[in-house]
């Protein structure tokens, strides 16, 4: 079972991949912004499951950080379910939710994961990687 860092790496890769695969193959957009919609959420959702609470006293203000932008990237997220592939605000929509979400994993993966590997112990993050894990199924 990895550690929850690596597990949360692994989805900001394939979400990245998600998002290039939108932009560049109209043939399989309908189906990609449909597991876009789904791995971004269950992403989000098993971070503030299961990361989050235990970085919460060690990194507060990181932590209400991440959160913050986990309400806008939703935000934008349902923005971008609405507006129609063929409409010129399309693409638009699709930068913008692109651009939080890479700003976002830049955060994270620099300063979160700084935090999570200071203060939690090698056995914590990989009992967070398999609750991870289980609930990202969960919401999925």
């Amino acid at each position: 079972m990895p550690q929850i860092l690596e597990l949360i790496e692994d989805d900001h890769d394939l979400i990245r991949v998600l998002f290039d695969e939108i932009e560049h193959d109209p043939d399989s957009r309908d189906v990609r912004c449909i597991t876009l919609h789904r791995e971004l959420l269950a992403h989000l959702l098993a971070e503030e499951a299961t990361l989050y609470p235990r970085l919460r006293e060690a990194a507060p203000e990181e932590v209400e950080v991440a959160l913050d932008e986990h309400v806008t990237i939703r935000e934008r997220l349902e923005r971008f379910k609405v507006v129609p592939e063929g409409d010129e605000a399309w693409i638009e929509a699709l930068d913008d939710l692109r651009d939080w979400v890479e700003a976002h994993f830049a955060q994270e993966e620099e300063d979160i994961f700084a935090r999570a590997r200071h203060y939690l112990s090698r056995s914590d993050l990989f009992a967070l990687g398999e609750a991870f894990e289980k609930e990202k199924v969960t919401v999925a």
